[in-house]
């Protein structure tokens, strides 16, 4: 890590400083997002897997609220440092290819207007720790192949363990990594025990995941399952190709050709294992028909492969002013996208900006949309949710207060009611989706009523002696799918908690 942090020029510094700053203070202009809610649920009920992920950035951030508390302020510092931190790792890979200083600003600023980075570091989840840790490992085969140390692989290994236990779409890059050495010049790695030390570390640290999966179902594959049928949006090769332009932009794109090129067969060739580590991932991730932003760990690397390509030409043929007017024109153009990652503007005016531009929001999942994009949209209605639960919760007597609980349909809606239902003293919430089910062994409540939302009355009248429709949700803002749910009051329970919570596992 010194080694990486040795030449940076300090005006890397100061972007990052600043990319920081704006991270926090535009990121609080709206409310927390659903996940949000649920990985504050999961770092109180940590464990070493969940149904959805691993364990890793649940870790961290039940480490960092025990110390700072679970404010919006307070968990959005995390991704917004591990923003800063990408461009002082890309400053890094800038000078192992080789890279002038002017290709680093150049690739400093195409990687500050990638709409998913801007996206990923605004809120707290593991995509803003994979992207991070996905360059770190281009970074460490970079210096194995400048420096021909082989104890990199073990500090390559090291962060691929860890990226294990954050997604496990790190298995893809591996694989690709594994099958680029085995083609290229460097397979004659496969002879030096380090790489097969480091194979061994990852193994270890796959470990722990990997038993909780068997202890529990097999829950993880169950969940990739029923994603993929039910929950993923369908995507042609065509379409997913176009996500990839448009989610990481058109310049960015155009860079990310050049770098491959040069890659393979130009100046930076020396380095062609990773461009086959970029293609064979590609190619894995869209035959397993992933979401588009599965390929976001890739883009840093690339981009700043490009860059070095493009100034090392305009430096080459005397294009010195062009490549100014190329920088000025990526900084224009970023601006113009910034609104779409980050919500700098107030919902209204993002919905009149966007009509203004003819763009129309896309989901990466099987639902109808909103006036809003679905990464914004899902950051309304709970407060307003969770201000009608406890009015009806608080209404009832106090003695029938003990006995009642809150059941809801998803994680966003648990988790929301958990999170601001605390100053109404609310009790946690019961819930079947994913990690939710499996939590419901540790609960021991003696529960006869149920404030429900959503669902049919009729399918309640079976478990419930008597079922009242008391309110229904709704924020213009919110997800279509949240809206208009009714909120059931539900008494005299014929069945158990347990029995009933069983009937509404759904990992998705």
């Amino acid at each position: 890590m010194k080694k990486l942090l040795s030449g940076v020029p300090k005006e890397v510094y100061i972007f990052s400083f600043l990319y920081f700053i704006f991270q926090l203070i535009d990121g609080l202009n709206y409310p927390i997002f659903r996940d949000e809610f649920y990985y504050i649920d999961c770092a109180k009920h940590f464990s070493f897997g969940y149904v959805d992920h691993p364990a890793f950035s649940i870790l961290i951030l039940k480490i960092w609220i025990t110390i700072f508390g679970d404010s919006q302020l307070s968990i959005r510092i995390i991704p917004a440092l591990l923003g800063s931190f990408l461009f002082i790792l890309c400053a890094g890979i800038n000078k192992e290819l080789g890279g002038s200083k002017f290709s680093l600003y150049l690739s400093i600023v195409c990687l500050a207007f990638v709409p998913i980075n801007l996206g990923n570091f605004s809120y707290y989840s593991m995509n803003s720790w994979e992207i991070v840790i996905w360059t770190l490992l281009f970074y460490f085969l970079i210096r194995l192949i400048n420096s021909d140390d082989k104890k990199y692989w073990i500090f390559f290994a090291i962060t691929a363990g860890i990226g294990f236990n954050n997604k496990i779409g790190i298995l893809i890059f591996l694989t690709a990594a594994f099958v680029s050495l085995l083609i290229s010049k460097e397979r004659e790695n496969l002879k030096r025990k380090y790489l097969w030390i480091g194979m061994g570390i990852i193994i270890l640290f796959a470990l722990p995941y990997t038993i909780w999966n068997f202890l529990n179902d097999f829950a993880t594959q169950q969940f990739i399952s029923n994603a993929a049928k039910y929950k993923n949006a369908d995507y042609s090769v065509a379409s997913f190709l176009q996500s990839q332009i448009t989610d990481y932009r058109p310049t960015n794109f155009i860079f990310c050709i050049l770098g491959l090129f040069s890659l393979l067969f130009g100046a930076l060739k020396k380095y062609r294992m990773l461009a086959f580590v970029f293609i064979i991932s590609f190619v894995l991730f869209m035959m397993n028909k992933a979401k588009p932003y599965y390929l976001e760990g890739l883009y840093p690397f690339l981009i700043t492969a490009g860059s070095v390509t493009v100034i090392a030409f305009f430096e080459r043929k005397n294009l010195n002013k062009l490549k100014y007017v190329l920088l000025v024109l990526i900084f224009v153009l970023g601006l113009v996208t910034v609104p779409f990652a980050v919500p700098v503007l107030s919902p209204d005016k993002f919905i009149e900006y966007s009509n203004s531009l003819g763009v129309k929001s896309e989901s990466s999942e099987k639902h109808e949309q909103g006036i809003l994009p679905q990464f914004y949209a899902d950051r309304f209605g709970w407060t307003e949710l969770t201000d009608k639960i406890a009015v009806l919760y608080n209404s009832l007597p106090e003695n029938e207060k003990k006995y009642t609980g809150i059941l809801t349909n998803n994680y966003g809606e648990a988790g929301a009611i958990n999170y601001y239902g605390r100053k109404y003293n609310l009790p946690e919430t019961f819930s079947g989706h994913n990690n939710h089910f499996i939590w419901r062994k540790e609960r021991k409540d003696s529960v006869s009523t149920l404030i429900i939302i959503g669902g049919e009355k009729e399918d309640y009248l079976k478990d419930f002696e008597e079922v009242i429709q008391v309110d229904s949700t709704f924020n213009k803002y919110a997800m279509p799918y949240e809206n208009n749910l009714p909120i059931y009051l539900c008494k005299k329970m014929k069945i158990g908690i347990q029995e009933m919570l069983k009937k509404e596992k759904h990992y998705i």
